[in-house]
């Protein structure tokens, strides 16, 4: 073969197998690309976390945020500083990614930690292929100039501090595979710490339990860590202790006027929790509208069938057993035992205002079903009859009420009870006397902390004044079950207006953030099956 004939066929097949090889490697990139395994972000998230926003799709999460009318009105939620920013700044992060968010920087991370408050958070986001470069450029180009961005190493790794344009500092972590975002520097030094310790979240048996389910498209999901009260050891006395205890799950929806947020919570082992004690309960059919005042702005209804359990539940309550005695334990023994003999299955309570100027307090009334109204009446009398006087008692009060006003409750014998918890622990409103007042009503064990109370439930009730059918009460009830263990229904602008008595009926979450939420009724439900709590939340917009 001559020399020059050699030489064209090498080049020929040099060049095949150039272009072959480049071929190869553009493809195996491109699949790597496409096929790139998504960095676990809940390896970096700390175990005392108290709570997670997810989501996978971040563009869309904020969009429908900005879709929602209450948005549209101006009227914003700013529970999270970071997402304010994310608000603030993802259109412009848009606007330099041309195609698109990568599948990977879509997903993001919200954790927050205690003391709760909008700074206390830290947010977590995936890197894709060249994102790493796009989020560097990207800050640096909307970071403050004022002071100059700062570098320090813990543990070998790199935290950088960014000055904001409000004077604020962002501690930054970030590489290939992520980005941590927090105004607390020690946050992400826990983050650190948790992903190189395998202390994070998906350490934590049953946060991973509930997570490895998840595989609904929704724009986003929440984890809320449910807290466990103990009451410490005996020789503490009543000292309360608050731990950490499991998990719950909320897929979030919104449309234009609502937010709908449906859970599922496990059962988590040795806690003693509200939805602890729902889980064992008998659940109650059809909601209580046609024997609610129409002026209500806050009322519950629950199922106690299995009553130790919920008196477990509520005798923990730090706010019931503020003012104790042998005296006031035993009418509560003597209520327990009156009530496993007669009441019903359920109770409901509910908050409204009388049409009495003078009374300007809201009316609380607490309903139980009894069995036999008749026997228990009976049985009420006695009891109250063989009840010992209470030595240096506060004056019992009297029964009196705006007769007037009230002519349909004169029928109605009305007792006051000798001091018990029964009806803060049911109802969670604290009076500091401790007398309540009782009467039997439609098949119902009626109590409330007042004369005028009673009267005026009776008097909406008996001339139909009530909520059943109104516009807003049908609204608050369409999206719920009506096959229930426990469901809640509340007025925030009303409820947020209060006094201090009737705040723990509604998260504090909510007060802290008045200015939003007194735009919304609040409805909360849970039902309950083979062991499972299954809670539903739904925010409507009054605009």
């Amino acid at each position: 073969m001559k020399p020059r004939l050699l030489i064209q066929i090498v080049v020929v097949i040099s060049v095949i197998l150039l272009c072959t090889g480049v071929g190869i490697y553009s493809y195996l990139r491109l699949y790597a690309v496409e096929h790139q395994r998504d960095f676990n972000l809940y390896t970096l998230v700390p175990q005392d976390a108290v709570a997670v926003l997810e989501t996978d799709r971040m563009a869309d999460l904020v969009n429908d945020v900005n879709e929602l009318d209450c948005s549209k009105d101006n009227c914003f939620l700013y529970a999270s500083e970071l997402f304010v920013y994310l608000k603030k700044y993802l259109y412009a992060l848009l606007e330099d990614t041309p195609h698109g968010l990568s599948k990977q920087m879509s997903k993001m991370l919200i954790s927050f930690h205690e003391p709760d408050n909008p700074m206390n958070q830290v947010l977590y986001c995936s890197l894709g292929s060249g994102d790493y470069e796009l989020v560097g450029s990207f800050v640096q180009k909307y970071c403050s100039s004022t002071f100059p961005s700062k570098y320090f190493d813990y543990k070998g790794e790199e935290i950088r501090i960014y000055p904001m344009e409000d004077g604020r500092f962002l501690s930054v972590y970030f590489t290939t595979d992520f980005l941590v975002v927090s105004f607390q520097k020690r946050l992400v030094e826990q983050v650190i710490d948790a992903s190189r310790n395998k202390k994070s979240l998906m350490n934590l048996a049953s946060f991973r339990t509930i997570h490895a389910d998840k595989h609904k498209n929704v724009v986003a999901t929440l984890y809320v860590r449910m807290k466990e009260v103990d009451m410490g050891k005996p020789t503490d006395g009543m000292r309360l202790q608050t731990r950490l205890g499991g998990w719950t799950e909320f897929d979030m929806k919104f449309n234009e006027n609502a937010i709908y947020c449906s859970g599922i919570s496990h059962r988590a082992d040795s806690t003693h929790t509200f939805m602890d004690a729902l889980r064992v309960q008998k659940p109650v059919e059809g909601f209580p509208g046609a024997f609610l005042p129409s002026s209500t702005f806050f009322y519950d209804c629950w199922a106690i069938s299995d009553r130790k359990a919920v008196f477990d539940f509520t005798a923990r309550q730090e706010y019931a057993k503020a003012t104790y005695s042998d005296y006031i334990k035993q009418r509560d023994e003597d209520w327990m035992t009156f009530l496993n003999d007669y009441a019903g299955e359920s109770v409901k309570a509910c908050l409204f205002y009388s049409k009495d100027t003078l009374h300007t307090a809201p009316c609380a009334v607490m309903a139980i079903p009894v069995k036999d109204e008749r026997m228990a009446e009976r049985r009420l009398r006695a009891l109250l009859h063989a009840t010992p006087a209470e030595e240096d008692a506060p004056p019992m009060p009297k029964v009196s009420f705006n007769r007037l006003l009230y002519p349909q409750a004169l029928k109605y014998k009305k007792y006051v009870l000798p001091r018990n918890t029964l009806f803060t622990q049911m109802t969670g409103i604290t009076e500091n006397a401790l007398y309540s007042f009782a009467c039997f009503y439609q098949g119902d064990l009626l109590m409330a902390p007042d004369a005028t109370s009673l009267s005026a439930y009776i008097e909406a009730v008996e001339s139909g004044d009530v909520m059943d059918e109104t516009p807003a009460y049908e609204e608050s009830v369409a999206s719920l079950s009506p096959l229930y263990n426990f469901v809640m229904m509340s007025d925030l602008e009303v409820m947020l207006r209060q006094p201090e008595t009737y705040v723990r009926l509604v998260p504090n979450f909510f007060f802290r953030h008045a200015k939003f939420f007194s735009h919304f009724i609040l409805a909360v439900q849970f039902t309950c099956a083979e062991g499972v709590a299954y809670p539903n939340i739904v925010l409507l917009y009054k605009g």
